[in-house]
Parts: C-alpha cells; sequence; structure tokens
C-alpha cells in the first residue's frame, strides 16, 4: 500500500489511546544533538498535535551527545529520549537496576564514524593508529570508539585524543589540531562544509564497515516511564513514528517546524542534512521491507554480542535487556512513504 501525503495527514485514529478527558502529561525529552535537522521529525509531531493527541505534553532540550542523552534517560530525569542503541547498551550493562530500553530503531545504519581529510591519508581503520583525534566525552562516537577499536584491531592507546565541545569538534580538523574528529557522518559533514571544506576533501571511516552490525539511534524510555506509565510509552512512540514517517515524507514540512523553535536555523542547509539522514540511515533494504521501528532478531543478537565483548562486559546482554518490541506502533505508520 502505497503512503501518501494525504494518508499522513488524515489518520488520527492510528494511535492506539487517545486521552482527551484527561489533563496531557508533561514529559521531559533529551534529544542527542543541538537543535537540528536530525530533530526535526519530532517538532513535526508537535506541530501537527500528535503529542496532544495522545495526551502529552513534551518538552524538548537539546544535548552534547548520545552519551549525555542516555544518562539523562537512563539516570530519569529524562523520561524519553533519542540516542544511540549501543551507548544505551553500555549504561544498562552498567547500571542495570535504572536500565532504560530502546522502543523504536530510527537508524539502520549507524552514521558513527571518524571524518578526516584526505591529506591526512587516513583511508582505514588502521590507519588511526598513533592519530590525534578529536572527541566530545558525550559523543556516542567517542563512547563506542573503544568497541570499534577491539573490532577493528586497533590499539587505543595509541590515540593522542583532543576532546572539546560537541559543536566545537569541526573546528579541531579545519584548525590543524585533529588528523580526525569522531562522531555522526552528517554532522560533521555539514559542520565541516559550512566551514568552507570542500566536500571532495572529506572522507568517513565508518565503524560499521570494521565489522561492527551496529543500528544507530532510536527512542528511549526511561525505567520509570516503562513501570510507571508504560501506555504513555506506547503513545509517545506512536506519536513520535508519526512525525518520522511524516518527515520523510515531507522533509520541508519537518524542517519549517524546526525554524519554528530555532529562529536562526540555516533552512538549505538542514533540509540537506535531513535528507541525508532519510537516504543514508533510515531507508535501507531492511527497512524498505519491514518497515521503521523494529530490528532484525540475527543482526541485532550479532551485534548486542559484538559491543558486549569489545566492552568487557562479563555478562553480556541480552537483546531483550536493551530493546523492547512491545511498544512499537501499527505497521501502518512504521511504513517509509512511497
Amino acid at each position: 500500500m502505497r503512503i501518501t501525503r494525504r494518508l499522513l495527514l488524515a489518520t488520527p485514529a492510528l494511535l492506539a489511546t487517545r486521552a482527551h478527558a484527561q489533563a496531557p502529561l508533561d514529559i521531559k525529552v533529551s534529544l542527542a544533538a543541538p537543535f537540528d535537522g536530525s530533530n526535526a521529525a519530532f517538532f513535526l509531531a508537535e506541530e501537527r498535535g500528535w503529542y496532544a493527541e495522545a495526551g502529552l505534553r513534551p518538552q524538548f532540550d537539546s544535548s552534547g551527545g548520545s552519551g549525555e542523552a542516555v544518562t539523562r534517560v537512563g539516570s530519569g530525569s529524562y523520561d524519553f529520549g533519542i540516542g544511540d542503541i549501543n551507548v544505551l547498551l553500555e549504561f544498562n550493562a552498567k547500571n542495570p537496576a535504572s536500565a532504560a530500553r530502546c522502543t523504536y530503531m530510527v537508524y539502520y545504519r549507524s552514521p558513527l564514524s571518524a571524518a578526516s581529510f584526505t591529506r591526512s591519508g587516513i583511508d582505514s581503520a588502521a590507519k588511526l593508529a598513533g592519530k590525534r583525534i578529536g572527541a566530545a566525552l558525550t559523543d556516542g562516537a567517542y563512547r563506542i570508539f573503544p568497541a570499534f577499536a577491539a573490532v577493528a584491531g586497533l590499539d587505543a592507546s595509541t590515540i593522542r585524543w583532543q576532546y572539546g565541545d560537541l559543536r566545537l569538534r569541526e573546528a579541531f580538523l579545519l584548525r590543524g589540531d585533529a588528523d580526525a574528529i569522531l562522531g555522526f557522518d552528517s554532522t560533521m559533514y555539514f559542520g565541516l562544509t559550512r566551514a568552507g571544506a570542500k566536500p571532495e576533501d572529506i572522507r568517513f571511516t565508518y565503524f560499521a564497515d570494521a565489522g561492527l552490525p551496529l543500528y544507530g539511534n532510536g527512542i528511549l524510555a526511561s525505567k520509570k516511564m516503562l513501570e510507571g506509565n508504560p501506555e504513555a510509552v506506547r503513545r509517545f512512540t506512536a506519536a513520535s513514528a508519526r512525525g518520522w514517517q511524516a518527515a520523510m515524507a515531507e522533509p520541508e514540512a519537518a524542517i519549517a517546524a524546526l525554524r519554528k523553535r530555532q529562529s536562526l536555523t540555516d533552512v538549505p542547509l538542514e533540509t540537506e542534512k535531513l535528507r541525508w539522514l532519510i537516504t543514508k540511515q533510515l531507508t535501507t533494504e531492511e527497512s524498505r521491507a519491514d518497515g521503521l521501528g523494529g530490528v532484525r532478531a540475527d543482526r541485532f543478537a550479532e551485534s548486542v554480542a559484538t559491543v558486549s565483548r569489545a566492552f568487557g562486559l562479563a555478562t553480556p546482554l541480552a537483546p531483550g535487556d536493551v530493546f523492547d518490541p512491545s511498544f512499537l506502533p501499527s505497521a501502518e505508520i512504521r511504513r517509509i512513504p512511497t
């Protein structure tokens, strides 16, 4: 069945539960980045009233990366978030009493990578040995780097780290203070090109290419919400899924919703960034076949086992300790628009 714009606008009954008779539930949601194209789908869902329809009133806050977003949700100071599921795995292994869960997968190809300029000669994971690498301590790419290094056979102790704020990371590379930087491909690419770097000079070394079968960012729910208000988890997940589906069909509308929140939004750049994510992270053979939101059991089990070993976990986590498919919304709002 084809998903059209008309269908996206005319499906209020798709949410399993509506809360007309109750006051909206205030919830706190941590994003995994500043307000930009990567999280515009949430603002589109809010603008179109899908959270209000679900009986929810979200407060969206930016963060310094997946590490911060996962910690916020894991600590219970935030009810929901979006962040890297592999960072969540590490958190849950270390904090089982407050373990959160991913309830909806968004990125089917992990964007985690090291960005460098061609002149550095970094064309493989091995070439990162001994290099100066810029990173943000709170970012998912830095947190997952030990797993990447272990799988790639890279001696992480040789890395000379240059730490800084997520928003200043690209400056390390541009100034020559670092040979490479870590992060999401899209964030680094657009940060570098906006600052004047030539696209043809930028090179990515993807963590996934080293043998990590990684998924990426997903919607996270705190233990407090999972146990105390599972119906709100179900409604938030469904409303957000509608936002992502609509953003894929109408990227310009999503960026317009973002601009209402962030008046200084560079509309062309953020639109291009969202399109990048849609093309490179959301749309894969797997998501075309299965729809967004879920994970394939065999691939995810391999990913969890691999990352658990790389983190040196004495007892590897089970996939169910990280991802809970019971909150997935209907297939109708998980289909990729055509």
